[in-house]
């Protein structure tokens, strides 16, 4: 019999939904969020975001509370990590100790999963995956308001990776707020990468040179890496997202990239009306749930990044005793109570005995609800505690957002001065970058700002002065007011 899966997946612009029987599609849907409803992958709005996900569940008549989830791989880090061969109770420590060494979050503020594979020279390679909490938290609490159980989760670049059949490929999802970046070599996915775009007004213009950096990037850095495993020249890049339905803006980024641009072909057949594009990482879910692993010791698909605490809990063998061990002890005690009954002289010396196991049972029941009254107290600051270093990450996150804008800005400046220009100094203030530099002529200041202009990154440029010393030499300033 075919297995039904239900596939749900959220980002910050909409919630899709894909179920099929096996690999057979019968029912999609999609609704869009609003901008304040989900930001950098935290639900902002949880009662809000749940009515949208029982609204699409109840247009789409689907009874199912049980569901295998997608996230977005915003904030998400993911880290292939090089360890010596350990013992297996010996390996969670070890992989939370270097976590603690190459995450820039401290991996308190994480929900930490990975898989081990097999390397070379006696090695193996751990491929982590971080959840920050209050990204997970955040979800699942809008699950439960939904009254929906995920038994299995991933995010969209693991998902879409899982896509491409060959060992070793370069894929790229283009989606309006930005773009992830992953490379699978040799059966082993080595990075990922999600870049978010300044602005959601941005040009292709400027999307496409993003794009064009941050794969050359990306492959140089894992070449650099992995000499004797390297990219080929002629490697493709499979897309998705986005640059699909866009082929015009597909065949400029191939010749940037000197590399072939194809779409990543959808696994499922999908029946009329249905938009495959809009729905690949739903139909990653599908396979992982479907299909089991090749075998293969280096395959990390079969990995689970559900948080611990969100799992289904285990049937114990304590619960299943339970009844028939309360059945017994009623058993008991009626055969007791005959017993009473029949020997009516031993009633007052057997009360005397149960007299101090019934005031000890009080008084431990008493330290137990002591003991419980105090456990609620500690999880209540717990709460409060984590709710400070989600913001803390949080903070992190729009920092180092704010780093990478001012190093594409220094990058423009730098990589577009001509010859006849020099720059002595570059200050930057909040809005603001202000260069001092000297020029042959004026016409070359102008020129050279123009080219600033169209860039596209910089929403003004005002010359402050400019002075002629000698025949040959001018000096300037200039302020750049920054894109917001």
């Amino acid at each position: 019999m075919a297995k039904k899966v239900v596939a749900l997946y959220i980002d910050d612009v909409s919630i899709r939904l894909l179920v099929t029987n096996g690999k057979q599609i019968r029912k999609w849907g999609e609704v869009p969020l609003e901008l304040d409803m989900v930001k950098q992958s935290v639900v902002l709005k949880p009662e809000d975001v749940a009515a949208k996900i029982k609204h699409l569940f109840r247009i789409l008549k689907i009874k199912s509370k049980k569901v295998t989830l997608g996230l977005g791989g915003n904030r998400c880090l993911t880290r292939p990590i090089s360890m010596p061969q350990l013992p297996r109770e010996m390996l969670e420590e070890a992989v939370r100790r270097e976590a603690k060494r190459v995450l820039p979050v401290s991996p308190e503020q994480l929900y930490l999963s990975w898989k081990s594979v097999p390397a070379p020279e006696e090695k193996m390679l751990v491929f982590l995956v971080a959840i920050p909490r209050n990204v997970a938290d955040s979800v699942f609490n809008t699950l439960q308001l939904a009254g929906i159980r995920p038994d299995l989760m991933d995010i969209k670049p693991l998902l879409l990776v899982r896509l491409a059949n060959d060992p070793t490929a370069i894929v790229v999802d283009v989606q309006a707020s930005g773009f992830d970046i992953i490379i699978k070599a040799e059966g082993i996915l080595r990075s990922v990468r999600t870049i978010a775009f300044p602005d959601e007004k941005v040009t292709w213009h400027s999307k496409l040179s993003m794009i064009q950096t941050e794969i050359n990037r990306s492959v140089d850095f894992y070449n650099a890496d992995n000499k004797e495993a390297l990219l080929a020249p002629i490697q493709p890049v499979l897309v998705s997202g986005e640059l699909v339905d866009a082929v015009k803006q597909s065949q400029i980024l191939s010749h940037k990239l000197h590399r072939p641009i194809i779409p990543l072909m959808p696994p499922l057949e999908s029946p009329d009306g249905l938009n495959p594009n809009r729905y690949m990482a739903n139909m990653g879910l599908i396979l992982k749930k479907i299909q089991p692993p090749n075998g293969s010791s280096r395959e990390i698909n079969n990995l689970n990044i559900l948080p611990t605490v969100y799992q289904p809990k285990p049937i114990s063998l304590t619960r299943i005793l339970l009844v028939p061990g309360v059945a017994v002890a009623v058993c008991f005690l009626l055969f007791l109570v005959l017993l009473i009954h029949a020997a009516s002289s031993d009633i007052s010396e057997t009360r005397r005995q149960l007299n101090p196991t019934v005031q000890l049972l009080q008084q431990k029941l008493v330290n137990r609800q002591q003991l419980i009254d105090t456990i609620a107290e500690f999880e209540q600051n717990i709460d409060t505690l984590e709710v400070r270093r989600g913001d803390i990450a949080a903070a992190l996150v729009n920092l180092e957002m704010q780093s990478e804008k001012l190093n594409g800005d220094l990058a423009v400046i730098i990589n577009t001065v001509p010859d006849t220009v020099s720059l002595i100094n570059i200050s930057n203030s909040k809005t603001a970058l202000k260069l001092t530099g000297r020029a042959t002529s004026e016409e070359a200041v102008l020129s050279y700002l123009s080219e600033l202009n169209a860039s596209e990154r910089f929403s003004g440029i005002k010359i402050t002065s400019m002075n002629r010393v000698s025949d040959q030499r001018v000096e300037f300033k200039a302020v750049l007011n920054s894109e917001d």
